[in-house]
């Protein structure tokens, strides 16, 4: 990453609109997650989600997801395009952001957790932030897959980060596993962990979502239950495709509906699963610009980080170009 000083120096003397003119036959597709009405760890605010809005719609033209795979099989795109997309379904996305695309009068595609709106199931990697964050303990001492963590508990956000790094840990375990890992982990820090998520981590309701539907937010789905799909065996991974988009159509009374894989976790089996359950495309967490080659099924996403500065750098395409003379 280029240090704070020089990429201030580089949006100043607007090197990036070179980048975004060579690269304005690509699409960056922006990432995001959790939304926050001030400014809070790992979530975007508000301020942020505005100030990203007049810079992309002041040099790009933000649309569909919908038009963008149709573009790309028409061969048509147009040029300086851009698709915003947010994975899980938090509430937060419907309390902040969707105003924020309203007052813009700009689509998003937000990939739901079907179990999650059906109040069945947390956003798992949340159960680790919930336990480290209500947990009166100092420290914790565990094992999680083959990591030893033995770390003092700090402040909130030291806490959310050590959440994370045991998230990575518990990614690479099959489901049943994983569970009775948070099982022990919230014993061991003396808290209960209830059925359902505490409302800051909850999701929306299905009324918000046709709501939102109604107004252009395209609604896709993000698996029943949120699995790392590689972890899970082909029954599984089948039903979670096909049950969470029958769900979907059901609520929204729509066909035209996009996947996201969970963590962005896929092989050439979970590709071919999405394409077979009959979505129209699916996302990945893979970090570039994407291209009309891309694999509809495999599209490439830019995270999209709080700084604007940062905004700028990737949506340009300037990351690919550096990555390939560093």
């Amino acid at each position: 990453m280029i240090k704070q000083a020089a990429l201030n120096l580089l949006v100043g003397a607007d090197v990036f609109s070179l980048f975004r003119f060579i690269n304005r036959s690509k699409l960056p597709i922006l990432m995001y997650h959790r939304f926050s009405e001030g400014e809070e760890w790992g979530k975007t605010s508000l301020k942020t989600f505005e100030t990203h809005l007049k810079y992309l719609t002041r040099h790009y033209k933000i649309i569909s997801l919908s038009d963008a795979v149709r573009y790309f099989k028409e061969g048509n795109l147009p040029n300086r395009s851009v698709v915003l997309t947010i994975d899980d379904g938090y509430q937060d996305f419907f309390d902040v952001a969707f105003p924020v695309l309203k007052k813009f009068s700009v689509p998003a595609t937000l990939y739901v957790v079907t179990g999650f709106l059906d109040e069945k199931c947390w956003i798992w990697t949340d159960k680790a932030r919930y336990l480290l964050t209500a947990t009166k303990s100092e420290r914790l001492s565990a094992t999680i897959g083959t990591r030893t963590f033995d770390e003092k508990l700090g402040d909130r956000n030291s806490r959310l980060e050590l959440a994370g790094k045991i998230n990575s840990e518990l990614k690479k375990l099959p489901d049943l596993e994983k569970d009775l890992v948070l099982t022990e982990l919230a014993k061991s820090l003396y808290v209960q962990l209830d059925d359902m998520p505490h409302s800051e981590f909850g999701p929306i309701s299905w009324d918000q979502a046709k709501e939102m539907s109604s107004a252009g937010i395209e609604i896709g789905s993000h698996t029943v239950s949120h699995p790392i799909l590689t972890n899970v065996d082909g029954d599984t991974l089948s039903d979670e495709l096909a049950t969470s988009r029958t769900i979907l159509q059901d609520h929204l009374q729509t066909d035209k509906l996009h996947f996201c894989y969970p963590n962005g976790n896929v092989s050439r089996r979970e590709r071919d699963a999405a394409e077979k359950a009959g979505y129209a495309s699916a996302v990945t967490t893979e970090i570039r610009i994407c291209e009309s080659s891309d694999d509809r099924f495999l599209f490439p996403r830019i995270d999209a980080e709080p700084q604007i500065e940062r905004l700028i750098q990737s949506t340009s395409g300037f990351d690919a170009f550096k990555a390939k003379y560093r």
